[in-house]
């Protein structure tokens, strides 16, 4: 009876680690939208969402006293309450005065933290981009081909006993399957050298 229980404890942990979900994105026109280049890919997203984080941020950073734990971006991390306070006051001041402009970004591009100028809404877009992913409110486009997918994978790495998720490209003529999107880990997690890519 053990060794039933044993197997059926393995069997149900690998099935875990290969666990994999298929995103399909909505193939939505977007109107008023956000480009954010990563190495391998391009999103596009709208900027409603962005809008609807930001008022949630309103009502949250204040009933928690600007605590940094209201953010999983590993660039939140080591910020006083005061810091997490300011740096959101910078935020909505740049978003409020662009919110008609176009916006792209990129992540061949240093990004400075505390820079007051377009790259200060970085870290807030790197929190919400994972759950626009799955939830399929992102245009992903193949930066090496410039097309469009009609559909991408997440695949799920489990690290310190949290569950990341890792966005992929599905095959595409005979290209490498896997081809890597966006690891959530790097966003939320100390970089550590010997995590796999």
């Amino acid at each position: 009876m053990k060794k039933l229980i044993l197997l059926a404890a393995v069997l149900a942990s690998h099935v875990c680690a290969s666990a994999q979900t298929i995103v399909k994105p909505f193939d939505i026109p977007m109107k008023d939208s956000i480009v954010y280049q990563v190495e391998n890919a391009v999103f596009i997203f709208d900027k409603q969402h962005v809008e609807d984080y930001f008022k949630g941020l309103d009502t949250i950073l204040v009933q928690r006293k600007y605590d940094k734990k209201v953010f999983r971006n590993i660039q939140f991390a080591h910020l006083t309450e005061e810091e997490v306070q300011r740096h959101y006051g910078m935020v909505s001041k740049f978003w409020t005065a662009s919110k008609g402009n176009p916006m792209a970004y990129s992540t061949d591009r240093i990004s400075l933290f505390w820079n007051d100028t377009e790259t200060i809404l970085m870290p807030y877009l790197d929190e919400i981009l994972p759950e626009l992913l799955e939830q399929g409110w992102v245009q992903v486009m193949d930066r090496s081909t410039k097309k469009r997918v009609k559909q991408f994978r997440i695949d799920y790495e489990d690290i310190d006993l949290k569950t990341f998720r890792i966005f992929r490209f599905e095959k595409v003529n005979n290209r490498d399957i896997g081809k890597l999107i966006l690891r959530e880990s790097e966003i939320f997690l100390e970089q550590m050298h010997n995590v796999q890519r």
